[in-house]
């Protein structure tokens, strides 16, 4: 999470463990940190950590670190406590908050961790303070997210354009690019496509890079296309979040029947039951009988 240039070792495991991190391949992430875990410094612990974070393992995490650490890896339990009791989400970030005022973290980790749980509880504004003025190409990706998340297009651009005068082909950077081809419609999104491919020839088809290729594909009303990639998605991870919600969209845009909809939507509240998908899904559920029943009433009346 340190300064990364186009000068950095792209043979060392650091290198690799992140790079694995960024694409989706998160096993990968992990299996390149293992072997030097017991002398591994933080830096390179920590993408082994939100690899596991990010395959729903956040139990290890509890188990590997405990309160009483004494290194930025610290930030990460407080990551998953954040992810599990969403209840005590105003007193982490109290914690993570006066370590990112009060430390001097050369590796970054307090900073991305507190922006992280403040984009868990939608604030993405304090986040975005956070963020700010970082030349970290994690932090400024991180930032082009949050305000791709306020529909601030014209900042996210300008913010991808500063990313690429520091590393135009660093992986972040490309990846944000395709976030705001995405966010931009249909006139931009086949360079998205273009980016999601380019890794999955480079590297190796994960779930992040398929449903971005997916994205683009519902984008464009091609939905032969967009069946096949997510099909894929799902023999990579059979219970994936993006692919069984792009799933249940495809699905919904193809006039597939109720059931094979319903069927997705049961998988989403089995395995992500806090996730924010849900949460709003069954918010608006319940305003929406709350204003039937009161039209009910008043048509009674």
């Amino acid at each position: 999470m340190s300064k990364m240039s186009q000068e950095e070792d792209t043979n060392s495991t650091l290198f690799y463990a992140r790079n694995e991190y960024y694409i989706g391949n998160f096993m990968g992430s992990v299996n390149f940190v293992l072997p030097e875990q017991g002398t591994a410094g933080a830096e390179l612990l920590s993408y082994m950590y939100l690899s596991y974070l990010a395959m729903d393992s956040g139990r290890l995490i509890a188990s590997d670190i405990k309160e009483t650490n004494n290194t930025p890896l610290l930030a990460l339990r407080y990551i998953n406590e954040a992810f599990e009791q969403p209840n005590k989400v105003e007193d982490i970030l109290n914690k993570l908050t006066d370590k990112v005022a009060g430390e001097d973290d050369e590796t970054n980790i307090w900073r991305i961790a507190t922006a992280i749980v403040y984009c868990y509880d939608e604030q993405f504004e304090n986040a975005l303070k956070i963020l700010h003025g970082s030349t970290n190409l994690e932090s400024m990706a991180l930032s082009v997210q949050c305000l791709l998340r306020l529909n601030r297009m014209d900042l996210a651009k300008q913010l991808v354009a500063k990313m690429q005068e520091i590393s135009d082909d660093h992986t972040l950077t490309q990846l944000a690019q395709a976030w705001v081809a995405l966010s931009s419609g249909t006139e931009s999104m086949q360079d998205a496509f273009h980016i999601y491919q380019e890794f999955c020839e480079k590297y190796k088809p994960t779930p992040l890079l398929l449903n971005g290729q997916a994205v683009v594909h519902l984008g464009l009303e091609r939905y032969e296309e967009a069946e096949a990639v997510l099909r894929e998605a799902l023999t990579k991870k059979h219970n994936d979040y993006d692919t069984l919600i792009n799933m249940m969209v495809l699905a919904h845009l193809t006039g597939k029947s109720q059931e094979t909809i319903q069927r997705y939507w049961e998988q989403l509240r089995q395995f992500y039951p806090k996730s924010h998908f849900i949460k709003d899904f069954d918010k608006k559920s319940d305003e929406f009988d709350k204003l039937c029943l009161k039209y009910s009433i008043e048509g009674m009346a």
